[in-house]
This record gives C-alpha cells, sequence and structure tokens, in this order.
C-alpha cells in the first residue's frame, strides 16, 4: 500500500521515473539512429499516457479537496511547457542563422504554429513526413507532440469540470463509466479511419490529435480509478517476484518493439499503438501499487536523472542532432556520442535554468 500523501506536501505519484526513462531513451534514440532504434517513437505513447495520468489524479483530488482552480491550471501548464520550450526555439533559430541561414527561410509559419499549439495539423498541411530522413527535416518537427499536449491541456478543464459535475449530480461510477465509455470509443478512431479510408496517408495517422487521443484518455482514465480510490485487486500481487517477471516481461517488449517498429508499417496504426498504450496503463498501476517489490529496479539514480530532465531532453535532442548534423555531416559513433553528451548537458542547464538566474539576480543573504 502506498504511504499517505502529507498535507502541504506537493503529491506526486512515486514509481514512474523507470516509465519516463524508458520513454526518453526510446525517443532519443530514435532521433539519433532511426535505423537502428525503429520503433522509438513509441516512447511518446508513455509521455501521453503519463500526462493523462497524472492531470486527471492531480485535478480530480484537487477538486475533492475545493483547492481546484482553471487559472491555477492554465498558469501551471504554461510555466512547465512555455519558458523551455521558447527557450529552445529561439537557441536553435540564432544556431540556425549562424550555420545556415537559407535555412530559415519560411520558417515564421512553422514557429507561429509550435508556439499556438498546432504544429501537428500544420504539418498535416505540409505533408510531412515524420520518417523521413533527420538532415531533410527541420529542428522543429519533433514539437507535433507538444502541440497535442498543449491541446489536451487547453481542454482538460472542460473534460474535468463535465466529469466534475456528473459526479456530483449522479455518482463517481457514473461519472466514470461515461468517461470509459468515450476513451474506448477513441481506440477505434485510427483503425476504423484505416477501414473507411484505405489510402490514408501516415502523416495524417501520426500527427491528428483525434487519432491519439486515446493515449492521453486512458492515462486520465488510470489516474481517475487512483483518484477515486479504486482498487483492481488483479494488479495488486502479493508475490513480488510476480510483479517483477512482470515489469522485466514489459521491459523487454518495449525494447522489442523500440528496435522492430517500423512507422510505416499499417499494423502499428491498426492495432500496436493501442496495445501498447493499454499496456502503459496496466503498468502504472502495477507500479503504483506494488511499488515495494520493484524498488532497487525502478528507483535507480539513472532512471531519476533521467525523469527529471525528460522533457528537457526531448526539447532539445531533434535541434542538437539537426544543428550538429549539418556542420559534422557524418554518423561516426564519436559523432553521435558527442550529440547526446551536448543534449544531456543542454537539457541540465535549461532544467536549472531559473535557479541560475535566481541566484545571479535575486536578494542576497545577509552575512551572519
Amino acid at each position: 500500500m502506498n504511504r499517505p500523501i502529507r498535507k502541504g506536501k506537493k503529491k506526486r505519484i512515486p514509481g514512474l521515473n523507470s516509465l519516463r526513462a524508458m520513454a526518453v531513451l526510446g525517443v532519443l534514440f530514435y532521433h539519433a539512429c532511426p535505423q537502428v532504434i525503429k520503433g522509438g517513437y513509441f516512447g511518446v505513447i508513455t509521455f501521453f499516457v503519463i500526462s493523462g495520468y497524472l492531470s486527471a489524479y492531480g485535478t480530480v483530488t484537487q477538486m475533492k479537496e475545493g483547492k481546484w482552480s482553471v487559472l491555477q491550471h492554465y498558469k501551471k501548464r504554461f510555466l512547465r511547457i512555455y519558458p523551455s520550450l521558447i527557450t529552445v526555439i529561439f537557441a536553435s533559430i540564432g544556431a540556425l542563422a549562424l550555420i545556415d541561414i537559407m535555412r530559415l527561410v519560411n520558417t515564421q509559419e512553422e514557429v507561429v504554429s509550435v508556439l499556438l499549439g498546432y504544429n501537428n495539423f500544420w504539418q498535416i498541411r505540409m505533408q510531412a513526413d515524420y520518417f523521413a530522413n533527420l538532415t531533410t527535416t527541420s529542428p522543429f518537427t519533433h514539437f507535433w507532440y507538444i502541440a497535442i499536449l498543449i491541446q489536451f491541456e487547453v481542454v482538460w478543464p472542460l473534460i474535468a469540470g463535465g466529469y466534475y459535475l456528473i459526479r456530483k449530480k449522479y455518482g463517481k461510477f457514473n461519472a466514470m463509466s461515461v468517461f470509459l465509455t468515450f476513451t474506448f470509443l477513441s481506440f477505434f478512431v485510427m483503425p476504423v479511419s484505416i477501414l473507411i479510408k484505405r489510402d490514408i496517408s501516415i502523416t495524417v495517422l501520426y500527427y491528428n490529435t483525434f487519432m491519439r487521443i486515446f493515449s492521453l484518455l486512458a492515462g486520465a482514465m488510470a489516474g481517475l480509478i487512483k483518484a477515486e480510490g479504486l482498487r483492481i485487486s488483479v494488479f495488486k500481487f502479493r508475490n513480488p517476484m510476480v510483479t517483477r517477471i512482470l515489469y522485466i516481461l514489459f521491459s523487454v517488449a518495449t525494447v522489442v518493439i523500440y528496435i522492430f517498429a517500423d512507422g510505416a508499417s499499417m499494423p502499428v496504426y491498426i492495432f500496436g499503438m493501442q496495445l501498447y498504450t493499454l499496456a502503459v496503463c496496466v503498468m502504472i498501476d502495477i507500479i503504483v501499487q506494488n511499488r515495494r517489490h520493484l524498488r532497487y529496479m525502478i528507483d535507480t539514480n539513472i532512471s531519476k536523472w533521467l525523469s527529471t530532465y525528460s522533457y528537457e531532453v526531448y526539447l532539445w535532442q531533434y535541434p542538437v542532432l539537426f544543428l550538429t548534423g549539418i556542420m559534422l555531416k557524418q554518423d561516426a559513433w564519436y559523432a553521435l556520442t558527442g550529440q547526446i553528451i551536448l543534449i544531456f548537458i543542454l537539457s541540465v542547464w535549461l532544467h536549472n535554468m531559473p535557479k541560475i538566474i535566481g541566484s545571479l539576480f535575486g536578494p542576497k543573504k545577509k552575512a551572519a
């Protein structure tokens, strides 16, 4: 059983570090060596699920305590997403102006689409191919994920408000049933779209918000279950060995998917992403309910470090790989190693930038 959260302390869901670490490594190595890690883009699914989970858990918990605020929600999400995003965008533009200014031609519309949170639809309109060679694309190609995340955070207060109104009038089980129905239906948007329009492009399937919303809603459903205090006893194993075996099986399956799941393969969109979404939801529930069984497997220093800087690593990876790729024009292992080290250095700097600025310009403590 999880330890209760003390009053006055920030609410955290323990045990998710390892999932974030797997996700960020999958996406990073997919971008760095897509010919080897063909399915690393599946890591984004984990990010979506965790985002939905944390949003639902935090919102419903605060609503039950009478502490939730729409303005506070938007303020927190803005401060979490935009300062780092804007920094990376303008740093990338400045670097690109020095390296190859001609590549900046007609990028204004793309940058606007990123900042206003509709980059995924912009890329669909431009018929962009996420699975194209890195050097033929843009340093901002991966921000389609940020766009969907922004869209979700914008509409989430409406979804949460609707859920809470139904809960207040008809009870939590009816409210959860309604949410579960919409989540269930969202799983079929992608395969049904393929069935109706057999020549639908991979670009639409990959980027469209309505095609990808199922991962966010599934995560949110799992978060609601946690926030409402329900227990799915089938996932609460008494034997630690069972929990560890399931975690290992999930990790091995994730590695296999990262290596072999080609983004141009239709089965990925017909059932692959949906099944992996369910697997991540189940694994979150198993980790949360049985964390003490997995403590030495999921709470490592490496997983904590990668989890802490996962957002910044995601932001920096494509710009660094793109810009250094223009300069190096080679794929040697030592070049790749240097690129990854640079990504990590910039991520640490970006994550700690507010503290650094505060220490430089904040009020000085008087000497004792």
